[in-house]
């Protein structure tokens, strides 16, 4: 049998293209399954060759989010070593804890961690993301959510603090960035806490690039020698396009022919690629809250 009998209906492959036939389908499948399982063990075992790539800067950040508001004409945010340093114990006691949200389960707030820096403030907020890979995706999504993208908007904050840790958050290997705003007034005690950004954006990719005011204080690189989520996504689309090629070779043929056949359709290949495509847009979303 020919390679061209994979995607083209013959006498020998029965009329149905050799790819699309139940026994191929179930060899990807097992395929798809042990390449998974062989990379998630080298993953664990040897992150430094296989891994997810990321590098994500306070800087970067600070650059994106100031970028977002001169746009609209507002004065850019300065950065506070104690905003900083309230989002780095953010950051810690939600990987100490394991939970993902603005509030812990032992009920400490964004706002104790932060008064408990010295940051006597008028107003305050925070924007949490995760599974980001890059500076510019992690803003790019708080801007699409419209909580998020008022925080970051806010003609009340002055100031702001990143934090940028990895860890493993309930049951999944992860990167965290927090924000907090602030307005502080020296001498001034506790003033109106405005409401809590708690919506999900999805990812955006692009790129943006600005000059730093300042040096860097917190940085997160990593670059694998290989990139898990490029080859999954790479392996993912080149069997998806080779399913594509067969199903639609498979319907013109058939067609032009008029060939009878009482074995296969081709909806359910397509179902089949469906899922592999909605696998493939979720795979390594990032969250914001």
């Amino acid at each position: 049998m020919h390679i061209f009998h994979f995607f083209i209906p013959h006498q020998k492959n029965n009329h149905r293209a050799k790819l699309l036939h139940n026994i191929s389908l179930l060899v990807l499948i097992v395929a798809v399954a042990l390449t998974t399982t062989l990379s998630v063990f080298v993953y664990r075992t040897n992150p430094e060759v296989l891994g997810i790539s990321y590098q994500i800067s306070d800087i970067e950040l600070l650059n994106l989010v100031n970028y977002e508001r001169t746009q609209k004409g507002l004065a850019p945010l300065q950065l506070n070593r104690q905003l900083s340093s309230a989002a780095q114990k953010k950051g810690v006691h939600m990987f100490e804890n394991d939970y993902w949200a603005h509030f812990a389960p032992d009920g400490t707030s964004p706002w104790d961690l932060i008064r408990g820096e010295g940051y006597n403030y008028t107003y305050a907020g925070e924007n949490l993301a995760k599974g980001f890979t890059t500076s510019y995706d992690a803003v790019k999504a708080w801007m699409k959510s419209p909580t998020h993208r008022a925080n970051i908007l806010s003609a009340n904050y002055n100031e702001v603090g990143f934090s940028i840790a990895e860890g493993r958050l309930q049951g999944e290997d992860t990167v965290l960035i927090v924000q907090e705003f602030g307005a502080r007034v020296e001498g001034v005690g506790n003033g109106e806490i405005p409401p809590l950004a708690q919506q999900v954006a999805p990812e955006v990719q692009g790129s943006y690039e600005a000059e730093p005011p300042q040096a860097s204080t917190q940085s997160i690189t990593k670059k694998p020698v290989l990139d898990m989520t490029t080859i999954a996504k790479t392996l993912t689309f080149i069997l998806l396009a080779a399913l594509l090629v067969a199903l639609v070779l498979d319907f013109i043929i058939i067609e032009k022919k008029k060939i009878p056949r009482v074995v296969g359709h081709n909806l359910d290949h397509i179902v089949l690629i469906t899922i592999f495509v909605a696998f493939l847009m979720m795979a390594r979303l990032g969250h914001v809250i």
